[in-house]
């Protein structure tokens, strides 16, 4: 008996479309029942981008220990989460309500652009992974953010460094892959990330005092003020 059927990729390339549509947010009151904008409930889109074969293979393990709960298997590829969270800049602010939705894209998906152009449509910042145990992924990042920049010109985006191999890289210093913090500093100013934090171990259930925690907070600063 014959039967149509669309393959694989061409369903996923759907889904994603729908879903981009229905998270797309023009400001981040966008999707918002009136009754929770009267009392400051906010929607961000936060993009979670990285290496394929290094840092966006675990970086999903870092945002379930941000979500803290238990993760399930996924495969690599694009998908979203999300959390309600209390957030305030500091003890002088009032609290915000804010709906996070955390999108994960690998970098085998960065080519295709227009799986690319809707993941990042609507986005108000991106968190970009990478790996020191391969160097080689540095490359990656300046084509991130070039592909970020296409669609979202103007997002804050923070480097995330996945360092959490048995035995930590030693990847700063005389001859190392970046010379001295003042020389990553100046990496990342050249590339437009408005903030750097270091992943050495597993945060398990540290949730919002996570790195990947502290790389949402610095979105977060950068976004409402």
């Amino acid at each position: 008996m014959a039967t149509t059927h669309e393959k694989p990729d061409e369903v996923n390339e759907n889904l994603l479309e729908t879903l981009g549509k229905e998270v797309e947010m023009k400001t981040f009151k966008t999707n918002v029942p009136a009754e929770l904008s009267k009392i400051g409930h906010e929607v961000v889109k936060i993009i979670c981008v990285g290496d394929y074969t290094g840092a966006a293979e675990t970086n999903s393990l870092f945002m379930y220990d941000y979500l803290q709960v238990r993760p399930p298997m996924q495969r690599p590829r694009p998908y979203f989460q999300t959390k309600l969270i209390r957030w305030k800049k500091s003890d002088e602010h009032e609290p915000v309500t804010v709906t996070l939705y955390l999108w994960q894209m690998a970098e085998h998906a960065l080519y295709l652009t227009r799986i690319a152009r809707i993941f990042f449509t609507g986005a108000h910042g991106a968190l970009v992974f990478w790996g020191p145990q391969r160097p080689y992924s540095m490359d990656v990042v300046p084509k991130w953010m070039a592909k970020i920049r296409e669609v979202c010109p103007s997002i804050p985006c923070v480097l995330i460094t996945d360092n959490s191999a048995m035995e930590p890289l030693e990847w700063i210093g005389p001859g190392k892959i970046f010379e001295s913090e003042l020389a990553l500093d100046q990496f990342c100013k050249h590339h437009g990330f408005v903030g750097h934090f270091e992943i050495i171990a597993r945060d398990w259930e540290s949730g919002e005092k996570s790195v990947f925690g502290q790389g949402v907070n610095c979105l977060l600063e950068n976004i409402f003020y």
